[in-house]
C-alpha cells in the first residue's frame, strides 16, 4: 500500500490566541442563542462580554464576521486530521462530512444567522483546491466542482440545523449517499 500525502497541516497558534478565539466565538454564539441580530453586535459589546480588550480583538480581527471565519478554519483543521486517517473511499468521505456537520450544528446556524454563507463556500472551496493539489486530483470545470461541493456541505449543515428530527450519523450518511445516487442515476 503506497503512502499518501497528508492534507492536515500543523498549526502553530499561540495557546492564548486559541483561548481568545474560543471566548469570542462562545460569546458570539451566545448572542445568537439570545436572539440578537448579527448586525446589532459591536466589537465593544463582544469584547466586554468576552473579557477581551479591543486591542486584542483588533490584533487578530478586523470584523466580527472574522471570528466565524476562524471558527470554520479551526473545524476544517479538525476535519483534515480525521481525513488523513481514512481510506479514500466515497463512503468514508461522506461519513466524515456528516460527522463534521452533526458535531457543528450550532456553527452552521451561526453561519446562516450572520449571513456568512458565501464566506463559508469560499473557505471550503479553497480547502478543496488545496487538498486536490496535494492529492493530484483533477476535475473538469474545477472551480465549479469545488464551489458546488462546498455549497452541498453548507446546505447539508443548514438542513440538519433546521430539521425537526435528530438524525443518527449512519442515517444521514445513508440519506446523502441515496440522494447522490438518485441524482447520478438521473
Amino acid at each position: 500500500m503506497s503512502a499518501r500525502l497528508q492534507v492536515s497541516q500543523p498549526l502553530n497558534i499561540d495557546l492564548r490566541v486559541q483561548k481568545t478565539q474560543t471566548k469570542l466565538y462562545g460569546v458570539l454564539a451566545g448572542f445568537f442563542h439570545a436572539g440578537r441580530t448579527f448586525e446589532s453586535i459591536s466589537v465593544q459589546d463582544l469584547c466586554a462580554e468576552a473579557g477581551v480588550s479591543r486591542a486584542t480583538f483588533y490584533r487578530h480581527h478586523e470584523w466580527v464576521s472574522q471570528i466565524i471565519e476562524v471558527q470554520i478554519l479551526r473545524k476544517l483543521r479538525e476535519f483534515s486530521v480525521r481525513f488523513d486517517q481514512e481510506q479514500l473511499l466515497r463512503e468514508n468521505v461522506v461519513r466524515l462530512v456528516v460527522e463534521m456537520v452533526q458535531n457543528n450544528r450550532e456553527l452552521f446556524q451561526v453561519i446562516e444567522w450572520s449571513r456568512m454563507e458565501s464566506g463559508f463556500v469560499e473557505i471550503i472551496s479553497g480547502e478543496f483546491l488545496r487538498i486536490g493539489l496535494l492529492l493530484g486530483a483533477e476535475f473538469t470545470h474545477e472551480q465549479f466542482a469545488r464551489n458546488y461541493l462546498a455549497r452541498m456541505i453548507l446546505e447539508l449543515g443548514l438542513e440538519v440545523g433546521l430539521a425537526d428530527t435528530q438524525f443518527e450519523n449512519g442515517q444521514l450518511v445513508g440519506l446523502v449517499l441515496e440522494s447522490v445516487g438518485v441524482v447520478a442515476r438521473g
